[in-house]
Parts: structure tokens; sequence; C-alpha cells
């Protein structure tokens, strides 16, 4: 066990880490902390109700990704930690940022995420290396969290300071020149342990496995910190800070333009010009209280400022302009600069009594989003490249030049009461109503939330639940001169869902067994139509636009036995766009949604301490655009591990972890649009050396 000064000693250390290594080209030490093995398995989420809250008293379906297998799989994007859910589709990457869907529904990244239970906006690549978990909710949200998708949302859960010292470290070494260093050291500060803090930092290189028409190769920077500290106040009031930055430069690849089913030009052909750049400079910071009132009352509340700016050069190549003869296409020039802040606060105040003969689970609470965003950009138009030789550069290109636009402003705010009742050990039922107020320089919206879900317990391993939430979204009014309906005020798009759905704990609890059929239905979607000259304008918008999606999910984590355990879960999905206006794409599925998938990840252990990882990753075939002119073609990918752990003694291990991704070299068209689509990388590794105290 470390004493106090030396905890004090190696944070410094580990702060002065990433200096230490732009000084010395051939370090190779990296710090990770990681948990114990386990099954994959949680009891409980977080951001279902609000409340701590067990699998089988959530009347609804919830994937909780562990950091276990977080850290097996070496996940460093959202993106790979989604990927082991099957009701999640993948996007496209254009502008560096990962995009998704949920049960068929785009993730928005203003409303569709959460960093501990908070709105965070999502437009760049996720400090994975912070989190130790990330929730899944497969439901409309708009009683806890107001404007969402119909799909649901993605919390990510931060890790926590430990009472105990804990330190992991890992380097990571892999194709494409990859490197990754982590640092994550927790512990208390004090003898009492009333102060705790926990300092993460990671720092990680990459280059692209595709090329620029110039034969030049894409290259990407990272660096993210976090520290977070708890100190207890007394016994019954605990005060939470925590900040961390995320810097991420690297240039730009906006996907492959895909003819017949394949990428024009091969697989790692980059339309983007060689100057193309971005770079993400995130700033975190708040604070949190946890306070219990009585034995029965708790009172929770939070703040989070979040600070963006981009800086994004592009080309925006147009693809679908080459001319094969002699090898032109037209790109432009884009420069912009770009800063949002997202100020986000809540209050929970939670109760637990018992009246009118039944137990209570009351949850009271309010929540608010300030909304800011500030932008200034120059765009050139009309310039010729030829493929396999450099593109050049606008002259004099420079956001400054371009006009200055007026800030956006928003606020949103909300209050909602929610109350779990349990009848008895058989039956339980969750209500709950939310007041929402969005307010910003145009107009005003208000809008009521119902939620309400009955659960039954046919067992005490088992429930049984039937569900009905809601969620929705402000529209602005119509801006734009050209529609015929130019200025008209919109209503919201509305969510509507239907679910029956049963859990269960099996093998002794450590199987958890989950499914469910569902129908969602979104309204009100807006959606525009030409107007081929019929009108002295070119558009008419209205709310014609319905999606109804119908599906239904199977998932299972933990133990089969002592030595083999699972996470694995599968999707069906019926998908339908309806819109009366626009014959093209009525009856429609949405793109890069596909009628089944699936996704499992294994381990193995083995008695000598050595693990055994083997996942397979299914996507049915989809269509690549909202009027299903092309397909592309359904594909499996076999992933694999092998780790080994040695003890050096009781306090002290070091693992020794090989992983490949995409074993058989399967070739695979992943998200992203016809002339933006991403391509599955073919086979490549991962090597790790890991330390945990």
């Amino acid at each position: 066990m470390f004493h106090k000064s030396q905890l004090t000693l190696l944070i410094g250390a580990i702060l002065a880490l990433p200096v230490v290594q732009a000084q010395t080209a051939d370090v190779d030490e990296h710090m990770v902390v990681t948990g114990r093995n386990s099954g994959y398995k949680v009891d409980t989420n977080t951001s279902a109700m609000r409340i701590e809250a067990t699998q089988l008293e959530t009347p609804g379906q919830v994937t909780v990704i562990d950091e276990q297998l977080i850290d097996e799989q070496r996940a460093s994007t959202l993106g790979e930690v989604l990927k082991n859910d099957a009701s999640i589709s993948a996007g496209g990457v254009s502008r560096n940022r990962e995009s998704f869907s949920l049960r068929g529904f785009s993730l928005d990244s203003g409303s569709s995420f959460l960093r501990d239970g908070k709105q965070h906006w999502s437009h760049y690549r996720q400090p994975i290396e912070l989190l130790e978990r990330v929730e899944v909710l497969k439901a409309p949200a708009g009683l806890l969290y107001g404007k969402s998708a119909p799909g649901g949302l993605v919390n990510m859960v931060s890790k926590k300071p430990t009472y105990e010292t804990k330190v992991n470290v890992s380097q990571d070494i892999g194709s494409n020149n990859e490197s990754r260093t982590v640092a994550d050291i927790s512990g208390s500060l004090n003898d009492e342990q009333t102060l705790r803090a926990r300092a993460i930092v990671a720092k990680q290189s990459y280059d692209s496995w595709r090329t620029y028409t110039d034969g030049s190769t894409p290259s990407t920077e990272r660096f993210i910190g976090g520290l977070f500290v708890d100190y207890d106040i007394n016994d019954t009031v605990t005060v939470s800070f925590h900040y961390d930055k995320t810097n991420d430069n690297g240039n730009v690849d906006s996907g492959a333009y895909i003819v017949d089913g394949k990428p024009v030009s091969g697989r790692d052909h980059i339309w983007d010009a060689q100057w193309s750049t971005i770079e993400n400079d995130v700033e975190n910071i708040g604070f949190d209280v946890a306070a219990k009132l009585s034995d029965g009352w708790r009172l929770k509340g939070g703040y989070n400022h979040q600070d963006f700016e981009r800086r994004d050069i592009e080309s925006f190549s147009k693809p679908d302009t080459y001319n094969p003869a002699d090898g032109t296409f037209t790109y432009n020039g884009y420069d912009r600069w770009d800063n949002w802040q997202f100020d986000t606060a809540y209050v929970d105040l939670v109760g637990e009594f018992d009246a009118l003969g039944v137990r209570h689970q009351m949850l009271v609470g309010a929540n608010w989003l300030g909304y800011y965003y500030k932008t200034q950009s120059e765009y050139k138009k009309g310039y010729t490249a030829t493929a396999d030789q450099p593109m050049d550069k606008p002259a004099d290109l420079h956001y400054s030049n371009g006009k200055v636009k007026d800030p956006t402003k928003r606020d949103s705010y909300g209050i909602y009461v929610q109350d779990m009742i349990t009848f008895n050990d058989q039956w339980q039922l969750l209500a709950g109503l939310r007041i929402d107020r969005e307010e910003n320089d145009i107009d005003t919206y208000n809008n009521i939330l119902p939620k309400a879900g009955v659960i039954y317990h046919p067992a005490e391993n088992g429930s049984i639940y039937l569900t009905y939430s809601e969620s929705f979204e402000p529209k602005d009014p119509i801006n734009n001169d050209n529609d015929i309906n130019n200025g008209k005020a919109l209503d919201p798009v509305k969510g509507t869902l239907y679910e029956l759905g049963s859990k269960w704990e099996l093998l002794d609890n450590q199987l958890f067994v989950s499914g469910a059929i569902f129908e969602i239905t979104q309204e009100n979607k807006v959606i525009s139509q030409d107007l081929d000259g019929q009108s002295d304008f070119e558009t008419e918008t209205t709310q014609a636009g319905k999606q109804i999606h119908r599906g239904a999910e199977f998932s299972a984590t933990g133990y089969l036995s002592e030595a083999f355990s699972l996470s694995g879960s599968m999707t069906y999905l019926d998908a339908e766009i309806k819109d009366e206006f626009d014959a093209s794409i009525d009856g429609n599925r949405p793109a890069d949604v596909p009628e089944f998938s699936a996704s499992v990840w294994t381990r193995y252990s083995f008695a000598n301490n050595t693990d055994l990882n083997l996942g397979a990753i299914y996507v049915g075939d989809r269509f690549g655009d909202e009027k299903n002119t092309y397909k592309k073609d359904a594909y499996t990918r076999i992933d694999t591990g092998v780790a080994h752990t040695i003890k050096y003694d009781q306090t002290l291990d070091m693992i020794v972890r090989f992983n490949i991704e995409n074993l058989f070299d399967k070739d695979y068209l992943a998200g992203g649009s016809q002339t933006k689509t991403v391509i599955g990388e073919g086979r490549n590794y991962m090597a790790t050396l890991q330390f945990r105290y």
C-alpha cells in the first residue's frame, strides 16, 4: 500500500507523463486502471429512472457495457464500445465525429448523449479512457431528460475516485503506427479517507490505413486528461468535483464513394484534400452534491460547463463529379471556426416512504440546459482536382475572412415527478409527468410528457413489464425565402413507445437475460419537397412525415460457467418511412438501418491465468440512402484476443494482451452516405502491456 506522500508523488509523475513522453521517444510505459475479472454483468443502472434501480425493476431495456469489456477490447472510441449493442447502428464519421442510430432513429449530438446523467454535447470523439461504463437506454426519455430522440439515449458514466489506492498503467501498440499510453491512479488523500481523487491521462497517435490522392497518409494526435475529486463533508454530504480536457487533432477522411456496391478508385482512396484538418478542443468542468437528508430522503444536484472549440479546414470534395476519362473531379475550399458552450444543471429529490398501504420511491426534480453557439467561416467554390495528384489549397483561405454570424442561444427547462409504487412482491407501477419549456430568440415551446410502466415479478429472479413513454424535439419556424411556407411555425417532432418485455436472472443469478418487443412511432417529421417549377417557390416544407419502427430484442450477459462468460445481443427491426408528399421515400427503410443485427463477445478463463476472447459482429444488409437506391451487403466480422496475467504479488498484476480485429480480413461497408461511406478496416492488431496495482 502506498503512503499518502507516495500517492502525491505518483499523481505528480502521472500528470507529467505526456511531457516526459514527448521528450523521450522510446518510452513505452502506459498506466490504466481496470476492474478485476467480471462476467460483464451489471445489476443496476442509473439513467433509466435517475435512481439506483436493479435491472429487474426497470420497465425498459437498458444495456450496460462495463469497464471490463471496454478494457478487454481496448476500445478508444464510443463506436468501438457501442458495437457491443446490436440495437445501435453506426453512421458516417465525416468531420471526425461518430454518428449513430438507436432502434433505427438518429441520435442527435446535442440531445441524445449524457455524461453522468447530464446532457452532453457529443460533436466529437468521446474520451473513453475516462469512463467506467456506458449505458444505452432504449426508449423515448422525454420524462427525465426533455428534448431527445425516440430511439433512446446513451449515458456515459465517468470513473470515480476509490477509497483504496489503485494504479493501472498500460501501453498499446497496434497497426497503422498506433500508440496509446494511459495512466490512471486513484485513492484517498488523507488517513480518514474523506478526500479521494482520481487522475487520468491518455495520449494516443495513429495513422490511417487509407491514403490521399497525393499518396500521403492521414494522422491523428489525441490527448485526454481528467481529474475527479470526492470530499465527504460529513457522514451525510459528499461534494464531487470534475475536470477533463480532450484535444483531438487530425486529418479529415470523409469516406468512400460507392457505385454498384464498390468504392470508386479503391478501398484505400481518400477524396478529401491532403490539407484537410480538424482540431477539436473540449473542456468540461463542474461539480455534484449528494446529501442524505434523512433515512428516507436523499438530495442530489450538479452542474457542468462544457466549452468546445473547433477549427475545421476541408476541401468538401465531390467524388460524384469524378470523370474516369481524365481523372478529374471538383472540390471547394472551406475554413470554419466554431464555439459551442453547453451549461447543464439538475436537482433531484428522492424519497422512499409508505403511504396508502403501498411502498413509494418518488423522484421530484428539475433540470436546465443552456446552449450557446458562435461560428465564422469562409467558403470558396469551383476548384478542380486530378486523381493521384496533390490538391491545391485555395489562396488566402481563412475563416476570419468570412462573415460573422450572430450567436445562437437557447434555454431549456424541465420539472418532473416520477413515482415507483411497490404494491407487493409481485407488482410494481411506474408513473411520471414532465413539464418542459424551451426558449430561444425566435419562439418559446411548451410540452407535457407522460410515462407509465407496469412490472410483474412472477418469481424472485424475474420480471415482465409493459411500458409507455414519449419523446419530443422542438423545431424552429421555417426559415427559407425559397420555401412556400417560409415563416410558418412548426410543431415539435413527437415519438411514442409501446413495449412489452421480460428480464431474468439465471444460473444462480450469474446470467442476466432480457428481451422485448416494441413499437415506436415518430410523428410531425419535417420534410421538404421540390416543387419542380410548379410554383414561384422552389420547395414546400411540411410536417407530414412519420416513421414507424417495430422490433424485437434479446440480450444476455454474465457467466455460463465458472470459466466462460459472454455479452451478447440481437435485434430485429421493421422500420418504415411514411411520407405522403414524397413518393420516392414513402414506404422505404431509413438509411443504414439493418433488419437484423447481432453482436457477441466471450471470454474463457484458463486455470493458468490466461483468458481467451472471441467475438462476432453481424450486420444485415442495409440501404445506403432514404430513397433506397442502393444496398450495402450484410457482413460478419470476427474479433479475437488473448491475455495472460502474471501475478507479481497479492497486489500487483502484469497483463500481456494481444487482440486481432477482423480476423478473417472481411471486406465490408459500414455507415455513411453514398459519397461518404465508411470502409471497414481489414485485419489489424493491438498489443498491450498493462500493470495493475
